[in-house]
């Protein structure tokens, strides 16, 4: 029997069940909250109010090689043509959390690409108005201009494993999606589902799906095909696809699904789960996050509840990825309700999609996206060859939010621009901290531990960091620097100007460049040299030695490692005996999860909301800076959180650290009440102000990991003559594409880019 996981199959987010809850975001304007009332519940009165508009931040430093992001602009909406109107339908329910979520519609004659209206005359293909659902989804993107049909467009992806070039792929176009995050980045709007309500205590959510729905082979999509996925893959256990963090309850519980009809759908929880749409929202496609459905007349021919003479292994079928029962982008006869299906692929190497026929979406103008005949993916293993092939001209799209192209390619990619016939764009990375490096809070060595948690140890290296060294050197002068704190475009932080102060003082606490302050703190707390050979010393007279832990596959001369390299020298400079320190790749993560290694490095912190990705500042799993803490959260209400208490810590099975523990970290328990009481609020603003007392609680006895520049931009590659992909001066104040929430390039809708001269840009035969 497989075993199952309780989580989205992200890599990234490795988050327990435990850590269920999300985000409320602020809307850019004023909006309705409708409190639709479940079953068993009266009517309540609509509830009206309108949302704070978010404070404008600071300016932030940037090279002069990328342009300011713009001020906010207005709502989507607003650049609708006269033929397509904005019309409200869609509200949170949830008391005093109103959205903006007023999609634009169309009224008048649908147009779609010349190929189809062929396959249409011949009688291969019903006409558009039948392919297309009752209320299309209107892309609503300001900067989108109606565009022309025909041509390809030809991405490289340098992903050495199958994820990777899976993850490539999903986040390069919209489909699956049930909600959606609207270009500012604090907006919800809607998806698949064209509206939707909760009661008032946000138990139970109502989503109405768009009537008409298709998938990629003409088929009609109905929340059937959502409970398939929920009763037949999800609650099977034979099959290893767990119950995600979108239908848990603020307290962890798994929720029902009630079918209401065709194309209305109950999630019913037995506690508060106010960020229900929050969660549907941050994910699109398989393997980026939960499924959330699957094409049930194709894929029930695989499982055994449907088809008895399945083969043996049956739910290898069903596995991710490569499942060919639901895994659209290895199998072309595996439906999708993406833009582009699958036409051909051959692993390691390339996939061909062409146009979905049944896509459900439409530009302003009444045209059926996609605009493009034909993607091309292409897997260029070695970084160095995708960089040069597109210099070349060999692409037309490179993403370095994908890639390992970063600010300190610019000089090489700017001077090949003519040559290889593109532009460089900039987007906002949206990252928290650039690289961060953090303390094992959880050390097996009670005196380096002891020292690690120690405020003023920590503070002291901080002031030590010589960031504006690394921000020059790795990020050309781009991005703001930071002590180290989660996005500078989250919703906590630009909900209104309290947000942004506490951002302020969170990014700035101990950010000083002060050798001499670093030292001094170091002798007060008695980390001093006492036998003289230049090397401080633990406050007992023990050595002391800091050891900066990495993957040993860290690609030399890259962000993380010219990141290490001058911490090391920065801390010998104050008398701190740092020394780098490769660790085999293999079984890292279970050396960290047991609390064996001092350090680590990793990834921005980009995610913009301590509710829909707590890790990083709550340990709620062991993946981060206090991870026997991080364990026993995931263990909490199950018959292991009062087992093996008289066992080491590092001993037990899974190791981990509760509050019946001497070793226990006072902070965490803090923690852990401010964050259970934020994730069942059903209050915005207390919520938030929950969110807050966290981030103060970082301020006040951090720093708990150390950031570099925040809010660097990515570098895009784009082919001269592509036209609608946005620049920076297109997208409003909080427009990213961080992938941690946002998916890229899909978060920008691809299906409605466009070529010039599409002509000069076919598929060659």
């Amino acid at each position: 029997m497989s075993q199952k996981h309780g989580i989205s199959r992200r890599k990234f987010l490795r988050l327990s069940a435990m850590a269920a809850g999300g985000v409320v975001l602020a809307a850019c304007g004023g909006s309705t909250a409708t409190n639709t009332p479940s079953a068993s519940q009266p009517a309540a009165s609509p509830t009206m109010g309108a949302s704070p508009q978010p404070s404008t931040p600071g300016a932030s430093p940037t090279a002069a090689m990328s342009p300011q992001p713009s001020a906010p602009s207005a709502s989507p909406t607003a650049a609708a043509s006269p033929s397509a109107s904005a019309t409200p339908g869609t509200s949170s329910g949830v008391p005093n959390v109103p959205y903006i979520a007023t999609p634009v519609t169309y009224q008048g004659e649908y147009k779609e690409a010349p190929s189809l209206a062929e396959l249409v005359k011949a009688g291969k293909l019903p006409p558009v108005e039948q392919r297309l659902p009752k209320n299309p989804y209107v892309v609503p993107h300001k900067w989108v201009q109606q565009g022309k049909y025909g041509g390809k467009i030809e991405m490289l992806n340098s992903s050495s494993d199958d994820w990777g070039t899976t993850h490539f792929i999903q986040e390069s176009m919209y489909g699956h999606s049930p909600l959606r995050y609207l270009n500012d980045g604090l907006t919800i709007g809607p998806g698949l589902a064209e509206s939707w309500e909760s009661n008032e205590d946000a138990t139970v959510w109502t989503f109405h799906f768009r009537e008409g729905l298709k998938w990629s082979d003409g088929h009609p999509w109905t929340v059937d095909d959502i409970l398939f996925w929920w009763e037949d893959m999800v609650l099977n256990d034979e099959i290893p696809e767990g119950p995600p963090d979108d239908m848990r309850s603020g307290k962890g519980t798994i929720g029902k699904m009630k079918k209401i009809d065709d194309y209305t759908l109950q999630l019913i929880f037995d506690a508060p789960a106010p960020v229900t749409p929050e969660r549907l929202a941050a994910w699109v496609n398989r393997g980026i996050g939960p499924t959330w459905m699957a094409p049930k007349h194709y894929a029930k021919q695989f499982h055994k509840k449907y088809n008895p003479n399945v083969k043996k292994n049956w739910t290898e079928d069903f596995a991710f990825p490569w499942g060919k029962a639901v895994d659209f982008t290895a199998n072309p006869d595996c439906p999708t309700m993406t833009g582009w299906k699958l036409k051909e692929y051959k692993k390691g190497q390339y996939s061909i999609w062409e146009r979905n026929p049944y896509y459900w979406c439409i530009d302003k103008w009444g045209n059926q996206l996609p605009y493009i005949d034909n993607l091309i993916m292409r897997n260029i293993l070695d970084p160095e060859v995708l960089k040069l092939k597109f210099t070349q001209g060999a692409a037309d799209f490179v993403h370095g939010g994908f890639e390992p192209i970063s600010p300190a390619d610019y000089a090489l990619l700017k001077q090949s621009e003519q040559k290889g016939d593109y532009q460089m764009i900039f987007w906002d990375s949206g990252s928290g901290t650039g690289s961060i490096f953090f303390f094992n809070h959880d050390y097996p060595d009670a005196k380096m531990r002891e020292l690690i948690r120690n405020p003023k140890f920590k503070q002291a290296l901080s002031h030590a960091y010589n960031r504006e060294a690394v921000r020059k050197l790795v990020y050309l002068n781009t991005g703001e620097v930071t002590t180290g704190t989660l996005s500078p475009k989250g919703v906590n932080f630009n909900i209104n100007d309290e947000g942004r102060k506490l951002y302020e003082q969170w990014r700035d606490s101990y950010l000083e460049y002060n050798p001499d302050k670093a030292k001094q703190i170091l002798d007060e707390i008695g980390v001093v040299d006492k036998d003289g050979d230049g090397w401080r010393e633990m406050p007992d007279g023990s050595k002391l030695v800091v050891y900066l832990d990495y993957q040993a596959d860290t690609p030399q001369g890259g962000e993380h490692m010219r990141k290490n390299e001058q911490l090391a020298a920065d801390w010998k400079a104050v008398g701190i005996n740092a020394k780098l320190n490769p660790i085999p790749p293999t079984g890292w993560s279970d050396r960290w999860n047991s609390g064996k290694l001092m350090s680590t490095t990793t990834w921005e912190v980009g995610d913009n909301s301590i509710l829909i990705y707590p890790g990083w500042v709550v340990p709620v799993e062991p993946a981060h800076w206090a991870p026997l803490h991080g364990a026993f959260f995931q263990v909490i209400g199950t018959p292991k959180q009062n087992q093996q208490k008289n066992i080491n810590p590092w001993k037990r099975n899974p190791p981990r650290i509760g509050p019946f523990d001497k070793e226990f970290f006072e902070p965490v328990k803090t923690l852990w009440d401010l964050y259970n009481k934020a994730r069942v609020e059903v209050d915005r603003m207390k919520r938030i102000s929950l969110e807050w007392q966290i981030m103060k609680l970082h301020i006040e006895q951090g720093p708990f990991f150390l950031g570099v520049v925040a809010n660097w931009p990515r570098v895009e590659l784009v082919k001269n003559g592509l036209k609608n992909v946005p620049r920076r001066e297109d997208l409003t104040l909080h427009g990213w594409v961080n992938p941690w929430i946002h998916p890229t390039p899909a978060v920008y809708d691809p299906e409605t880019w466009y070529w010039e001269n599409p002509e000069q840009h076919q598929m060659q035969s």
